[in-house]
């Protein structure tokens, strides 16, 4: 969990997330509506931890994490609790810093988990024995990849892609940003956004939140079941 792009956009902003991982690891193929507290999540489930790796919240609230946090870390056999289920905890929080100061890292694997808040974008870096929060600039584009994935190189090229695009100044639609997700590379099949190792690990689904004036879309496309579930959330 692996690739995410953050563009803002006219009365919001638009995440989309690439997920890489096993094909044979179970999820839904529906996004889930769960009350958390007296907001309601929306997201599609990991069936094996119970977590997810993108949500957003009824509040306005968006989180997505990515695999690994800022340095290359050992993994050990087991861990307390799956990076998945950090990811619907954070909403539990009054902001993303009551969340970095006052939540349990411990014994939990490195991740870097971006949360857009009515406060500004936020990206938090789990490390082994540190956990940092910084403060990003949430009117720029982002693009983040999995650092347990991706060598610096690679994650390079990817920002060198994306650039590239922003640059020919598409229409930033979800559909042209859902194209960009869907095509772009150089024809490594294990690096290009749509990618393919071993026979085992691969691109097995595509999840967009896009904010905007009119409310907000999640759309969450497995590849693996061809399948394809949309909801539409008036703004509060």
């Amino acid at each position: 969990m692996c690739t995410l792009t953050y563009i803002p956009v006219s009365g919001g902003y638009i995440f989309t997330h690439n997920r890489d991982e096993r094909q044979d690891r179970p999820s839904t193929r529906e996004i889930i509506r769960e009350k958390n507290g007296d907001q309601t999540l929306y997201f599609p489930r990991d069936l094996e931890a119970s977590g997810t790796w993108i949500a957003h919240s009824d509040r306005g609230i968006s989180a997505c994490i990515l695999n690994g946090g800022s340095i290359p870390h050992q993994r050990k056999a087991a861990y307390r609790k799956s990076r998945g289920l950090v990811v619907l905890e954070s909403f539990g929080y009054q902001n993303p810093l009551h969340f970095k100061d006052q939540y349990n890292f411990q014994d939990i694997e490195p991740f870097t988990l971006i949360l857009h808040h009515p406060e500004g974008l936020f990206k938090l870096i789990h490390n082994e024995n540190s956990t940092s929060l910084e403060t990003l600039d949430d009117r720029k584009t982002h693009i983040w990849s999995s650092t347990t994935l991706y060598t610096r190189e690679v994650r390079e090229k990817r920002k060198k892609w994306f650039d590239s695009w922003l640059k020919k100044d598409p229409e930033l639609s979800p559909e042209n940003i859902t194209r960009f997700h869907m095509s772009a590379g150089d024809g490594d099949q294990e690096n290009d956004l749509i990618m393919s190792r071993w026979g085992i690990l691969k691109t097995v689904s595509l999840t967009q939140v896009a904010s905007s004036e009119g409310g907000v879309q999640m759309t969450y496309k497995d590849f693996v079941h061809n399948s394809e579930d949309r909801v539409h959330l008036p703004l509060k």
